[in-house]
């Protein structure tokens, strides 16, 4: 081969491969690869997976910094649904606990945008006083839920021309005045108010859960309302005449709930006068209550006999026969039962001798014993001995003539 043939081979080699370099030139991007000096690519860092619902104009090898201190890089950027997939190349020195939040940032209005880490004050590990939270480690997760994206340019600008336009800015001013006028002089009504908002709020907040339990009540009181509603309509119907005539008889109802509370009244003045009377008679009733307490075994069998004497009344429908009567008696005669039955009954002051031979004689405690010789008489210094209380008197049982009969 000659040495021009050699040159016009390494021409059309070096002819192909500018094409080729030209012909694939239009599929190079500089953010497709990693760029020297990025943070947090190689061995001195970890990777996560953050999902936004929308990163703006967000791209690879963007800084992710938290504040305002560069600590990982913007890994690749892939769509998973309607969900934006971020792989975020993180520090190791930088710890940041599991509930960080990601937002979408911007440096200035039109510069390029960035990640912002967000970690809760509350939620960072060694801060005294707080509990350490688990930490974000290699291949995390994180849902939409720890994202967020801060107004864009276009946003802040579209906002500010709206409020310039026709915004209303114009009555700011009315709205300021007026908003002073309203609080001249109430500040620490104003004040009081808002605090007291507060504290309803917090007690609202803190009984969530019975308040959610009662809406629920409610509901299902309301669903059987529902079900049962051609039943409450047809009570409705019914009840309605009765409602009816109570509204007709509205007049009356009045006059004599009125006239009830009268006589009571009345009634209470009547009682209040007569309290005494009505206490004695009472009290005089207690004794015959009594009585008849003491006799009630033996007054049903009195009444058997008290208007059929003798014969008892279960059996004086058979008394009678043709023109005879059967009676079966026993008659006791003997002098204890003649003077049970028939001076039984007599004072004890003439029961004290033998009733029969000597009623009226009088009772050893009638006749004055006088001691035949008087003791000494009492010091007067000398207390008095205590007598014994002299014995209750046990009533003597009355006479019954019908023990003759042998019913008592």
């Amino acid at each position: 081969m000659t040495a021009r043939s050699r040159w016009q081979h390494r021409g059309a080699v070096a002819g192909l491969l500018a094409a080729a370099l030209l012909g694939a030139g239009c599929d190079i991007q500089p953010n497709d690869n990693t760029l020297p000096g990025q943070v947090a690519v190689g061995s001195d860092g970890y990777t996560v997976e953050v999902h936004f619902d929308q990163i703006e104009n967000l791209v690879p090898n963007s800084t992710v910094q938290k504040d305002n201190v560069v600590i990982g890089t913007v890994g690749e950027i892939d769509v998973e649904g309607w969900e934006a997939v971020v792989k975020l190349h993180l520090l190791d020195s930088v710890e940041l606990p599991a509930d960080v939040t990601f937002s979408i940032g911007q440096k200035t209005l039109l510069g390029a945008q960035y990640v912002e880490v967000s970690a809760p004050a509350a939620g960072q590990p060694g801060q005294p006083g707080q509990p350490v939270q688990a930490a974000l480690a290699d291949g995390d997760v994180l849902g939409v839920e720890q994202t967020g994206t801060y107004p864009a340019t276009e946003q802040v600008l579209g906002a500010v021309a709206l409020l310039l336009n026709n915004g209303g800015l114009s009555q700011i001013s009315t709205i300021t005045s007026e908003l002073s006028t309203a609080l001249r002089g109430k500040v620490p009504d104003t004040r009081n108010l808002i605090r007291h908002a507060n504290e309803l709020l917090a007690v609202l907040d803190a009984n969530r859960g019975e308040i959610v339990a009662a809406l629920e009540s409610i509901n299902g009181l309301a669903a059987g309302l529902r079900s049962d509603e051609k039943a409450i309509a047809t009570a409705i119907d019914r009840i309605t005449p009765g409602l009816e005539v109570l509204e007709t008889e509205r007049a009356r109802l009045v006059k004599a709930v009125t006239a009830t509370g009268r006589a009571g009244d009345r009634a209470v003045r009547v009682v209040n006068a007569s309290e005494k009377a009505l206490l004695a008679n009472l009290d005089s009733l207690g004794p015959i209550l009594t009585n008849l307490g003491r006799v009630s075994e033996s007054l049903p069998d009195a009444l058997k006999i008290a208007i059929t004497i003798p014969f008892p009344v279960m059996t004086s429908s058979n008394a009678l026969k043709g023109d005879y009567a059967n009676l079966f008696a026993t008659i006791d005669l003997s002098a204890s039962a003649l003077t049970t039955s028939w001076l039984g009954g007599l004072a004890p002051a003439l029961q004290a001798g033998d009733p029969v031979q000597d009623p009226l004689s009088p009772t050893p405690q009638d006749t004055d014993e006088t001691p035949d010789e008087e003791g000494p008489a009492p010091d007067p210094g000398e207390k008095p001995a205590d007598k014994p209380a002299p014995p209750t008197p046990t009533e003597q049982p009355r006479g019954c003539l019908l023990q003759i009969l042998g019913l008592c």
